[in-house]
């Protein structure tokens, strides 16, 4: 089996649980994902693909021309293909015929999420399809699975830092300036945490790096533009994360880490798991920006930090 899934870090992570059902229900002799491939290693070789193509490569060109020139190679491969779940927009069809005509054996579509309902259900559709569940209230939630090595390399990133400290994990960012925090209260919460005594971990990739107003949020380590698997494992090894609608907050939830995620313009009733435990808290203001004072976040974090503790 193959997936064809695009898209951003949150896209990959949504369509998790209807993969995690299809690996193990249907339990294919192999299953791979053609994808982005920054965000598809979360699952190469870690319980969901054995083999994880990046769908920016020029080989695969050809799957989405209208004049299908196929290359040996493509065909050698979509031949041993008996089934694919397409989440890539085909609105013309190119791509499905194009499969079909490289000899794959049966193409199941799904057209892009318009809003309407949930997306992680929406995205478990395909697997209804195939017949392998009945009903969407069994959909578990986005989890991933990381290596040992990932672990270590978590550790050593985290070197200075006593495995007894209270970590705290915050990230700044968003796919969306409107959906972010402004940076002057992130500065006056995390100072905050750090005169509790607790060792704060800042996540950092290529989008926050070109916000330099973010440098000044204090912390004491710096985590910057690492490979996802290596931040899954630090996240995994929190007490707690804070963050905004936005891919690493899902990776944060998905990876076991209790969190706090701050909506404003979006729904995330929408954009979110469903079902979401109770170490997970959603702090949604349903405004056009995020106006939550500094008290309100931080005592939602002195009330989850005691849970969790």
């Amino acid at each position: 089996m193959l997936i064809i899934r695009g898209g951003g870090l949150g896209d990959f992570i949504q369509t998790l649980p209807a993969v995690y059902i299809l690996k193990n229900q249907a339990q294919p002799s192999k299953l791979d994902l053609l994808g982005t491939r920054r965000f598809g290693i979360l699952g190469e070789n870690r319980y969901y693909f054995d083999k994880v193509y990046d769908i920016g490569e020029a080989s695969f060109t050809p799957l989405f021309s209208q004049d299908l020139i196929p290359r040996l190679a493509l065909r050698d491969y979509f031949e041993s293909v008996d089934i694919v779940l397409c989440y890539t927009p085909d609105e013309q069809g190119i791509l499905r015929k194009n499969l079909y005509a490289l000899g794959v054996k049966k193409v199941i579509y799904c057209p892009p999420f318009r809003g309407v309902g949930n997306v992680v259900e929406w995205l478990a559709k395909p697997i209804m399809e195939l017949g392998i569940i009945n009903s969407l209230d069994c959909l578990p939630p986005p989890m991933i699975f990381l290596s040992k090595d990932d672990e270590r390399k978590a550790l050593a990133l985290l070197f200075g830092i006593e495995k007894e400290n209270v970590k705290i994990a915050i990230h700044p960012g968003s796919g969306s300036q409107k959906k972010c925090w402004p940076v002057e209260n992130w500065i006056s919460f995390c100072q905050r945490i750090q005169k509790m005594g607790c060792r704060l971990l800042l996540i950092m990739g290529p989008a926050e790096m070109e916000r330099k107003e973010l440098s000044e949020i204090p912390a004491d380590v710096r985590i910057i533009n690492q490979d996802l698997p290596s931040v899954g494992a630090i996240l995994k090894l929190c007490n707690l994360f804070c963050g905004h609608d936005s891919g690493i907050t899902q990776l944060a939830m998905a990876v076991g880490c209790p969190s706090i995620a701050l909506f404003g313009p979006t729904d995330p009733t929408i954009w979110m798991y469903p079902r979401l435990d109770k170490r997970f808290k959603i702090l949604w203001n349903k405004d056009s920006r995020l106006t939550f004072s500094v008290d309100e976040v931080f005592n939602c974090f002195l009330k989850c930090l005691k849970e969790g503790i």
